[in-house]
């Protein structure tokens, strides 16, 4: 997140002609709704504060589900399958939740002439559950971590786009601020309309 917030940084600074017709740009680059009420879009400036409020709440309880069901999925492993998950990696812990105990995993890879992929007898990968139940009941709380931790990475992703749209709209306020029409009507004359659009 902190890579794409630079970049929108970046352009924000290279588009502003001067250094306070930037500051609004900044502002919504920091805090989408920000920018919008420095130029008087209070209403406007609402609403993005409520959606960027409603995308940290979607991040927090993401990474806080994930790592809730994480603890879990890890203890529920050591009690149940007998198994040190220290310092195991995560494919370790998708193969325990794929079969029951360690010999019918190895002998799996041996019949499928994947060598490589077995685990070394002795060195602390044998696990043995027991029960299929609680095998698939760990697994179930595995698939709920990565779900989570995927739910977290689209909120970064709505925050980094949030801010976005919010800068696009503080360019649009700023063109359409600087677009003035004037109007003169004098007797005898045909009204007479004078665009001015400030640079």
């Amino acid at each position: 997140m902190i890579k794409y917030l630079m970049i929108l940084f970046s352009t924000a600074i290279l588009s502003g002609n001067q250094p306070t017709s930037s500051l609004p740009k900044l502002q919504s680059l920091v805090l989408p709704g920000w920018g919008e009420l420095s130029l008087g879009e209070e209403k406007r400036a609402q609403r993005f504060f409520i959606q960027e409020a409603a995308l940290w709440i979607m991040y927090l309880g993401a990474k806080k589900s994930s790592s809730w069901y994480e603890s879990d999925y890890l203890a529920f492993a050591e009690l149940h399958a007998g198994v040190d998950m220290q310092g195991k990696n995560y494919l370790y812990a998708v193969n325990i939740g794929h079969y029951d105990d360690f010999d019918t995993y190895n002998q799996t890879k041996e019949h499928q002439r994947l060598v490589k992929e077995k685990y070394a007898s002795g060195q602390g990968f044998e696990w043995q559950w027991n029960s299929s139940d609680n095998r698939k009941t760990y697994d179930q709380m595995r698939i709920n971590a990565v779900t989570y931790n995927k739910y977290a990475r689209f909120a970064i992703g709505g925050l980094v786009l949030h801010r976005l749209i919010s800068f696009i709209d503080v360019l649009y306020l700023e063109r359409q601020n600087n677009f003035n029409v004037q109007t003169s009507l004098t007797p005898g004359q045909t009204l007479q309309v004078n665009c001015i659009y400030h640079f």
